[in-house]
């Protein structure tokens, strides 16, 4: 990878990205479409013309992202055993060799289930989730033993989400969300994906549910009894560099449509996992949850210099009077070639007990993991 990445041309092309995402905004189409050429002529690109092209393909036909939607507050709600080790990656789609590598590092440990937080890139094409995700998993998983979950992802959605429905038939995933529970514990995953699926706002766009999900969600809460609540998404509830922008181009500290979703409930929460930034980060207790942990990290390659995310003073804090902090004895290494390291989370539960493992794997040399940090949850 050493050499690979011009970090001027890098600068340029995302400029001309920010410019398009304005244009689009403002409702400036004919600058829109100067922006659109100028991107697919430019000499750096990493893929994203296609995701453009794709994009635009799926507004033209008027298609529509086919989200199930529950019949019945009980829908999606799938039992699972009180001992069990669950595997959790996020942003992993790339095909890379080094995507494999960290899964077979993943199934060394043996997990029964394999929560995947979303992004297949690079726009979520049938060939892409095929290639990408769903042939590596055949390879390297037996699906009978080990089952596999698949969250929504923006990336998932800028193509329409064909080739994401298409892979939830193929693991028998009913839909973009569910519950999974036992004695002791529930996971619930939502879909913050099917409402950033806009390739010209995704660094700008603050996502939400679908409020009925919203609705749903909030039943597992009241149903729980005493189990205890995990809470998965693709998209970070709060970021220490921002999550997206107010109507005045500021940068957010968290997403407030979450926070209205979920406020009432997060003292309850006991751990939130999401991916979106490629990034291994530990944040201290925030908003009244105790432990929000983003794991994007599993396999798209980041430069040493765009990480870690820097605390930016100028956050819009909406009404609290302190911005994320995070945990600085937890960072993901440098690898030779200047790249940072990948990441995984094994979590281990004993009825009500649980432990979550934060890995970190040579994203050059995949040689073994190394532990960097645990959680543990005790009753």
């Amino acid at each position: 990878m050493g050499g690979f990445f011009d970090i001027k041309k890098i600068v340029d092309y995302f400029d001309l990205v920010t410019k398009l995402t304005w244009a689009c905004i403002r409702g400036n189409t004919t600058r829109a479409t100067e922006l659109i050429n100028e991107l697919r002529m430019y000499d750096y690109d990493p893929r994203w013309s296609e995701v453009i092209d794709e994009y635009l393909l799926f507004k033209e036909q008027g298609d529509t992202i086919p989200y199930v939607r529950y019949k019945d507050l009980s829908d999606f709600v799938i039992p699972i055993e009180n001992k069990l080790k669950i595997a959790f990656i996020s942003d992993w789609g790339t095909g890379a060799k080094d995507a494999e590598s960290l899964l077979l590092q993943v199934m060394r440990h043996e997990p029964e289930m394999l929560i995947h937080l979303g992004d297949i890139y690079y726009a979520g094409t049938m060939d892409e989730v095929q290639n990408n995700f769903y042939n590596i998993i055949e390879k390297n998983i037996n699906l009978e033993q080990t089952k596999v979950y698949n969250l929504s992802g923006n990336h998932d959605m800028y193509s329409g989400g064909k080739g994401y429905y298409w892979l939830l038939k193929h693991l028998k995933q009913q839909a973009s969300y569910f519950c999974l529970r036992n004695d002791y514990w529930q996971f619930l995953a939502m879909d913050t994906g099917l409402n950033d699926n806009n390739p010209f706002t995704t660094h700008l766009k603050l996502t939400y549910l679908d409020p009925a999900e919203v609705v749903w969600h909030l039943d597992k809460f009241k149903t729980a009894g005493t189990r205890k609540t995990v809470l998965l998404s693709h998209h970070q509830f709060f970021s220490d560099g921002g999550v997206g922008m107010d109507e005045h181009g500021r940068k957010v500290a968290f997403n407030p449509h979450l926070n209205t979703a979920f406020h009432k409930v997060l003292d309850q929460v006991e751990l939130w996992l999401w991916g979106h930034e490629h990034n291994l980060i530990v944040f201290d207790e925030y908003i009244n949850l105790q432990r929000g942990r983003c794991i994007g990290a599993s396999a798209f390659p980041v430069m040493a210099h765009k990480l870690p995310y820097p605390t930016k003073a100028d956050l819009n804090l909406q009404g609290l009077n302190a911005w994320p902090t995070i945990n600085n004895q937890v960072m993901l290494r440098t690898n030779n070639d200047g790249f940072y390291n990948h990441a995984y989370v094994i979590m281990t539960l004993e009825d009500a007990n649980a432990r979550v493992d934060y890995y970190q794997v040579d994203s050059i040399d995949n040689g073994d993991s190394e532990l960097l940090y645990y959680d543990e949850i005790r009753s």
